[in-house]
């Protein structure tokens, strides 16, 4: 065994199972380690300081772990994982800017960056700290350039990591709006399951309800657990105004309590607003579920109902115009025909009026020619005036006309 391999096999475990099947060994693309790293490596194995930067920290860490660089001897030597995670933490996991500048490098270590030493979500915890949670909106533009897959496996470690997944919902809605339209529903909601709705804060648990760009699986979960947290609140103010002991009315009111007070009526007050919120956000999707639906039906049976329709329309408008001219009065004086009816004062005339009317819907040519003629006798025997009836004393009057142009006949 020759001296080089001795260092090898004294500082990586990778290395070492290696060399023992064969004399050469050829570095592997899924490793993802450069030459230059490889070689800050080689150096490292030979006894030579290694001088660790903000721009190689990450690429020499991500380099211990794929070569097992995790081992010591027992004398107080530290190994390359040891080294790179003791930079990381008395430099970069207090300092920003060299967050940043590690953050872009492991951008294109991915995923094993993440996946072996989670660089990129330690970065991110980092900037977002430093600034007062500001500080990572400067670089959601490079968060952007990550291909779907990346992003989803950053987006699981944070999930693992975050106490509270407020950043991470900012971040992948940034996302999604920039990739809207590049990337498929699937992928989408696959993302979106790295966010737990349990650890966002009220406010942005309602945005993510009323917001179209989440996937239709992740709103109905958000729905969901926003219901029970109000719930939850509601039934939280009850007890604490129930379990309170009885006062008389006359106590003195602290300034804290009615401050108090007025904090939870506000409080409660806000509960009601997100419940009518998500409440009218259901309905909507209930309506618009009932519309597809009977869209859908419209259309199973647009063809039979069109054609019934056409027909029973066709007959109506046929029917409407077969009333009869039976009620029109033949009038020889004014030579023309009018609707008028006719009261007579005699029981016959009367008798008669009604069969008249009754008969007036009649189609038939020869009724209705009778009908005319002993219409026409019965007002000639009403009009007639005898000789006699000026030595009688006894007149037909004929009165004015009414309103709806009757003729009234008195004996």
């Amino acid at each position: 065994m020759s001296m080089e391999q001795l260092f090898t096999f004294t500082r990586s475990t990778y290395l070492r199972r290696q060399l023992t099947e064969q004399s050469e060994l050829t570095l592997s693309p899924p490793l993802n380690i450069t030459a230059e790293t490889f070689s800050l490596v080689a150096e490292f194995c030979y006894g030579t300081h290694l001088l660790v930067t903000p721009f190689n920290v990450a690429s020499l860490l991500l380099a211990s772990e794929l070569l097992g660089m995790t081992e010591t001897k027992g004398d107080g030597d530290q190994n390359l994982k040891q080294i790179t995670e003791g930079y990381f933490r008395r430099f970069v996991a207090v300092n920003g800017e060299y967050a940043a500048i590690v953050f872009r490098s492991c951008l294109a270590l991915l995923p094993e960056a993440e996946t072996t030493a989670f660089l990129v979500s330690r970065c991110v915890e980092v900037m977002n700290s430093s600034e007062d949670g500001d500080g990572v909106d400067v670089y959601f533009d490079d968060v952007v350039s990550l291909h779907a897959e990346d992003f989803k496996i950053v987006a699981e470690s944070m999930h693992q990591r975050f106490e509270y997944h407020d950043l991470l919902y900012r971040i992948v809605d940034f996302y999604l709006e920039e990739h809207n339209g590049k990337i498929t529903e699937e992928q989408k909601t696959q993302i979106c399951n790295s966010i737990d709705c349990n650890k966002l804060s009220p406010q942005l648990l309602l945005h993510a309800v009323q917001n179209p760009r989440m996937p239709l699986r992740f709103v109905v979960r958000a729905m969901l657990v926003e219901q029970l947290n109000t719930r939850r609140s509601i039934f939280s103010a009850a007890n604490h105004y129930s379990s309170r002991p009885h006062r008389p009315a006359r106590d003195n009111i602290t300034l804290g309590a009615i401050l108090q007070r007025d904090a939870t009526m506000r409080e409660t007050a806000q509960l009601k607003a997100a419940m009518d919120a998500t409440s009218s956000r259901i309905q909507t999707l209930e309506k618009q579920l009932h519309c597809m639906k009977k869209i859908l039906q419209d259309s199973d049976h647009n063809g039979g109902v069109g054609a019934g329709s056409r027909d029973v329309l066709g007959s109506g408008r046929s029917a409407s115009f077969h009333y009869g001219s039976g009620n029109t009065i033949e009038r020889a004086d004014r030579g023309a025909s009018s609707s008028a009816s006719f009261r007579f004062s005699r029981p016959e005339d009367k008798a008669f009026g009604s069969s008249s009317s009754e008969n007036s819907c009649v189609d038939s040519p020869r009724i209705k020619k009778n009908i005319g003629q002993r219409l026409i006798e019965g007002l000639k025997s009403a009009l007639r005036v005898p000789n006699s009836s000026t030595k009688n004393g006894s007149a037909k009057k004929i009165s004015s006309k009414g309103e709806n142009g009757t003729l009234y006949f008195n004996q």
